[in-house]
């Protein structure tokens, strides 16, 4: 049974890693493509307008920080779920014969971590969206 587990929050470390890399990676190489068709315009004598794709201008010149609320937020979540993560693990330690109840327990301030953790990066991501830099909306 402790086998199991141990299989298990290993496979979940790993697919968390791995989910991070490519998501990195993804943004990484939206970046250069959009960056060498900018290239590409001005070798071609054009200059890209701003205001043919204000969305994609204001990504350009930079991202804007995440509000102090979001941090706050993802700070917690972080915290929490690490808090949660090395309960389950020191109650299955202790608790030999009730891994229902380590798991459980621990679980829960997981759980609890991870939905403030997700909260925080909507927070970041609604902030964006309703930023006054944000002139996608023009027409």
């Amino acid at each position: 049974m402790e086998q199991v587990i141990a299989i298990v929050l290993v496979g979940i470390i790993t697919a968390a890693v791995a989910f991070a890399w490519l998501s990195a990676h993804g943004r990484q190489r939206l970046r250069e493509l959009a960056i060498q068709e900018r290239i590409a315009m001005i070798e071609k004598g054009l200059v890209p307008s701003p205001e043919s794709d204000p969305a994609r201008f204001e990504a350009l010149i930079g991202p804007r920080p995440p509000s102090i609320k979001a941090v706050r937020y993802r700070t917690v979540g972080v915290i929490l779920t690490g808090l949660g993560i090395g309960q389950t693990v020191l109650m299955l330690g202790v608790l030999r014969q009730m891994h229902g109840i380590a798991i459980g327990v621990g679980g829960a301030i997981t759980v609890l971590g991870l939905t403030i953790l997700v909260n925080g990066l909507l927070l970041a991501s609604d902030e964006r969206e309703s930023s006054p830099r944000n002139t996608s909306t023009r027409s």
